[in-house]
């Protein structure tokens, strides 16, 4: 990865990309950090975006460009929405990159929603398209009714152990902008969370030669690239079938059936090009 993008005079600018499935609360979240109304929300799961969407937020002594992306392995995404998804994310993360850099993945979840569907996301944001090499937090929504909010950390975090997912550091939160007394409390309360959530693990360059020492991501090669990940991280087996693989894809990824056709396929041709070169 590269280095971040640092603003003109005497205010950075640092890269967050905001991921997770449909109905997690992203753009919620979104508009608890600004203190204001930023992004479009809508209720349940319905989904306001198919692309990208980007945010300026500043708060202390920092801006932030916030990118606020679509789900990519949700159920109801068609075989082509869904690679349309992969595309944009991958589209948004290759124009950070040359941009300066991604200081923060934040990786959002609502609280009672875990599904394998949410170590999809992780993995394809995390450990392929940004190659493990882009600090990651937790921000788990929708505990507006806890009587304290850490305390479902607490009891859930063995949910992603179990899952394999590792963060630097979490925020539990709720993003829903109630008038009441109490609920005004938390919210209240949330927005600093998130906020020194932000503040303390967006990666801090003060030099421009400190940062990863990981190669650019580089446009060409990319999908072999991503293709081989997949092989490599998902299968470890190199006289699997296109079927085998498939259903790997399916049942490990959660893709869609014909998009996990579609990749097995890619891999299978992939193998045979290296395996006569």
């Amino acid at each position: 990865m590269s280095l971040p993008n640092f603003a003109q005079g005497s205010m950075l600018t640092r890269n967050i990309v905001l991921f997770g499935q449909s109905g997690a609360g992203k753009s919620s979240v979104i508009n608890l950090m600004a203190g204001e109304v930023k992004a479009k929300t809508s209720p349940g799961t319905e989904r306001c975006t198919m692309h990208w969407e980007e945010h300026l937020i500043s708060f202390g002594e920092c801006n932030y460009k916030v990118f606020d992306t679509i789900g990519l392995e949700e159920p109801q995404l068609g075989v082509e929405e869904y690679l349309h998804a992969i595309v944009n994310a991958r589209n948004l993360i290759m124009k950070l990159d040359n941009e300066g850099g991604i200081d923060l993945l934040l990786f959002c979840v609502r609280a009672g929603r875990f599904t394998a569907t949410i170590q999809n996301n992780y993995r394809l944001f995390y450990e392929w398209l940004c190659e493990k090499k882009v600090p990651i937090v937790l921000v788990i929504t929708g505990l507006e009714r806890e009587d304290n909010m850490e305390d479902w950390w607490t009891k859930y975090k063995h949910t992603f152990d179990k899952y394999k997912i590792s963060v630097d550091g979490h925020a539990c939160i709720t993003a829903a902008n109630k008038l009441d007394g109490r609920h005004q409390r938390l919210y209240e309360e949330s927005r600093q969370l998130i906020r020194k959530l932000v503040k303390e693990y967006a990666y801090d360059r003060p030099e421009a030669g400190d940062g990863f020492k990981g190669r650019r991501m580089g446009d060409d090669g990319w999908l072999r690239r991503f293709i081989r990940k997949l092989k490599e991280l998902l299968l470890g087996n190199h006289t699997l079938k296109k079927k085998d693989i498939a259903t790997i894809l399916i049942k490990r990824c959660g893709m869609p059936p014909e998009a996990a056709v579609l990749l097995a396929g890619e891999i299978r041709r992939e193998t045979r090009r290296k395996s006569s070169t």
